[in-house]
């Protein structure tokens, strides 16, 4: 391994602290944060999550990084040109538990389709009534998965357990997969149309930015189910929060913009309240078991880094 003094990791939590052993600070890497960082002309390697934004900027105040290994599978936090030009070598986590972020979809959904929450809220506060308690089957019900990447591939696999219909949309067609779970392939407008319950797992590239907006809101059912644990800025959240009155329930494990979440911004403050939306803090990853793997693979791209491995390399 590396001097560990050249080695720094940052977005920290108590929960994540034991699993590394160098420098680590439980904020962001970002300008206002650095005057609180040691020794920032000397870091060579540092591990980041989506949060700590690589700018010029910051890259300025970091004149020895060689590489930096971001916690996530996305990589849209970090400004990969300038990097590839700087000579700085950019890892990822290409999957610490697609099952997980899965498992977070349904536990969203089941939360809404049979009113867990406000439900429990009564019965703790002694109503025990069960009139206002009626759900949704999910069985029957058409999901429409888009991305049928890790995740999707994972949701569709516990979907198949509620015996739902299936529907899919990917640029990248696993067809083998399609045939052995029983689900077709089908033009997002169609999936949109069709679904009655839509999951949204894909990454956030140019092309997907904003891909759920006004125009695509009008397209899906109405009453329709929307659940997004991949990034928020797949969704206009404006559009989404104008267009409320169209769904039966949305779930939000992630928000546009989320690390500035504000509920006296005009957007947020319509979607929290509002009883159709369901809003977790984006913690679709985070279990015992992801925990650990992620801390392992973070290890692994320091070693593959240091030995010149290109895998989980993005440049």
């Amino acid at each position: 391994m590396a001097n560990t003094s050249r080695i720094a990791h940052f977005d920290i939590d108590e929960i994540f602290s034991s699993c590394f052993k160098e420098k680590k600070y439980p904020f962001s890497l970002e300008l206002k944060n650095i005057n609180k960082i040691d020794k920032t002309a000397s870091l060579a390697i540092i591990s980041i999550k989506s949060n700590s934004k690589i700018s010029k900027e910051i890259l300025k105040k970091l004149p020895k990084l060689k590489a930096i290994i971001t916690r996530t599978v996305g990589v849209n936090h970090i400004d990969l040109k300038l990097c590839q030009e700087k000579g700085i070598a950019v890892y990822h986590v290409p999957d610490y538990g697609a099952f997980a972020i899965a498992e977070h979809v349904f536990a969203m959904l089941l939360s809404q389709t049979r009113k867990i929450i406000p439900l429990g809220k009564e019965t703790k506060a002694g109503r025990f009534n069960w009139k206002n308690g009626q759900g949704f089957t999910l069985k029957g019900k058409t999901l429409g998965v888009i991305g049928v990447g890790k995740t999707g591939k994972e949701v569709i696999k516990i979907a198949k357990g509620f015996q739902m219909k299936i529907i899919g949309f990917d640029k990248i067609k696993d067809n083998t997969f399609a045939r052995q779970n029983n689900f077709k392939y089908v033009p997002l407008n169609e999936l949109l149309s069709k679904a009655d319950i839509i999951s949204i797992n894909i990454p956030l590239i140019k092309e997907t930015r904003h891909l759920i907006n006004k125009d695509k809101i009008k397209i899906m059912k109405n009453n329709a189910i929307l659940i997004n644990v991949s990034r928020g800025e797949i969704i206009n959240t404006k559009d989404l929060a104008d267009n409320l009155a169209k769904f039966k329930y949305i779930c939000l494990d992630v928000l546009e913009g989320e690390n500035l979440y504000n509920l006296k911004e005009a957007t947020i403050k319509k979607l929290a309240a509002s009883d159709k939306v369901l809003i977790t803090p984006h913690i679709a990853f985070f279990t015992d078991l992801t925990t650990k793997e992620i801390a392992k693979i973070t290890y692994q791209n320091i070693k593959n880094f240091l030995k010149g491995s290109k895998e989980n390399r993005v440049i």
